[in-house]
């Protein structure tokens, strides 16, 4: 059976060149003199390609085919647009409106005739695909509301992408910049309850899933089952726990009548990672209590599309503001962030009434293990011992590379008694660890030190000195032991 091909150009004289032509050639034409009429003929004839010209009268060549594409009923007609137009801004919007192919109209024939099969053959219209399409009765109303439908669609698509571009000005500020995604997302999103999550390549840093609860009040018992399907459901994150997830209510005046107690009250649930090259960027969320498929919803890809933009936007500022505060050799953060850290911590107890401790972790005779397995060792037992500490302790405290192979510790709302348990445990673990490392294996240990905030203690830098002390004392004393700073007689140590 011969290919239908639909042949479409206002100049008849080319047309009826192309008709005797491809005829010759074995095809079976029909032809149309604009798009308009061409639309039609497509579901009375339905061809296996569709060869139009650009520049025409009513329904030009790009309008048409992005007319056919998107129709589902057409979609899957091959469409070459055939112009003597040949900028790339030509070829730019050709592309764009979904053409199969872009040719001119100045190559020959034979070269014309042989893309037009390449082009079938490699797209063909299946005979049931045909049956479907003749089956569609279109009128010259129709086509214009479909026209009208597209024209409408582009124009609230190209307004809801300029309304998320107008978003990255907040990328540096995430309060803000959540409160804005919510307010663009609640103006033509259905929810009664929505989430965002960023990821970080901070690790130390807690995950929180920001809501937005749409003026209901809800459960804890809810909040938390939402919380943990939410992060359950993120690719490569660690096992859910309360400790190293959390959620921040935005936009919270609740209505008092309007009270969500149980998550079976949702009927419709949708849960988004927002993935780019295998990474991890953050994901969204939405709770409907009425039945709502979010994937089929009108600007559910272009929504995605532009918060994938956003999410990359805000991953890798954080990132950029991460690496500037981070060590590149041990991935802790670096001592210029210890320094403004500890102010703000401690200016914060004195605000805030609140215990606040702190540890400086020496590697003993680390000279020896450079000397003795050379500096790729010292590097590497360095990098481990970070990863003990940072594996053994809250989110909420913060560790830094203090200097050289000194580590520092900051752990809020912990008093000096509570922090000798998780530091006496790590001074254990480190002590029992095999440090193995291109064929060499040490026993390594470290020497502790640390203080608290007491009465005492007048400015961060005096909480940092009476630290170090205790940590001079634990090396005196013969090293592998965790020493606290005595604030009754300022010269002594206790261990």
């Amino acid at each position: 059976m011969p290919y239908k091909i639909l042949l479409i150009d206002d100049s008849m004289t080319q047309l009826e060149m192309l008709r005797l032509q491809f005829g010759k050639a074995g095809f079976e034409i029909e032809v149309a003199k604009d798009g308009g009429e061409a639309y039609k003929k497509v579901f009375e004839t339905a061809p296996d390609l569709i060869l139009s010209d650009i520049i025409m009268p009513n329904l030009n060549g790009y309008q048409l085919c992005r007319l056919l594409k998107n129709n589902p009923v057409t979609k899957n007609i091959p469409v070459v647009l055939l112009t003597v137009l040949d900028k790339k801004i030509d070829k730019f919007w050709g592309n764009k409106s979904g053409a199969d192919k872009f040719i001119s109209k100045t190559a020959s024939f034979d070269d014309i005739r042989q893309k037009v099969i390449d082009i079938i053959e490699k797209n063909p219209v299946s005979d049931e695909y045909k049956e479907a399409l003749l089956s569609n009765v279109v009128s010259d109303e129709s086509v214009q509301n479909q026209i009208n439908s597209i024209l409408d669609y582009l124009l609230m698509n190209s307004t809801f992408v300029n309304e998320f571009r107008d978003l990255g000005e907040f990328i540096s500020h995430e309060k803000v910049l959540v409160e804005k995604i919510f307010e663009l997302l609640g103006s033509f999103v259905e929810y009664n309850i929505a989430g965002i999550f960023f990821n970080s390549s901070d690790k130390n840093e807690k995950n929180i899933l920001h809501l937005d609860i749409n003026k209901k009040s809800i459960s804890t018992f809810v909040l938390e089952k939402i919380k943990r399907d939410f992060f359950s459901q993120m690719p490569t994150m660690n096992e859910y726990s309360i400790r190293d997830y959390g959620h921040d209510i935005v936009r919270e005046k609740a209505d008092g009548d309007q009270k969500v107690l149980n998550a079976a009250e949702f009927n419709a649930i949708h849960v988004a990672p927002i993935v780019s090259e295998g990474k991890l960027l953050g994901g969204i969320c939405f709770y409907n209590k009425e039945e709502f498929d979010y994937p089929e919803f009108k600007f559910y890809k272009t929504m995605v599309s532009e918060l994938l933009l956003l999410f990359k936007m805000k991953y890798f500022y954080a990132e950029t503001e991460y690496l500037s505060v981070t060590d590149g050799l041990t991935g802790l953060y670096n001592r210029r962030h210890f320094d403004q850290n500890i102010e703000r911590e401690y200016l914060r107890t004195r605000r805030y009434p609140a215990d606040l401790s702190m540890a400086l972790v020496d590697i003993d005779y680390f000279k020896k293990v450079n000397d003795t397995y050379g500096h790729q060792f010292g590097d590497y037992v360095l990098r481990q011992i970070s990863d003990i500490i940072s594996e053994s302790f809250r989110k909420t405290d913060m560790i830094f590379r203090y200097g050289g192979e000194e580590l520092a510790i900051v752990m809020p709302g912990t008093s000096l008694e509570n922090s000798f348990i998780p530091l006496g445990r790590l001074r254990e673990k480190i002590s029992e660890y095999k440090f193995q490392y291109n064929g060499e294996e040490a026993h390594i240990t470290v020497s502790i030190g640390v203080s608290t905030n007491s009465e005492v203690v007048k400015s961060q830098a005096e909480l940092v000195q009476c630290a170090d002390k205790a940590l001079y004392k634990a090396k005196q004393d013969g090293r592998n032991k965790v020493v606290a700073y005595s604030y009754d007689e300022c010269d002594k140590v206790l261990q």
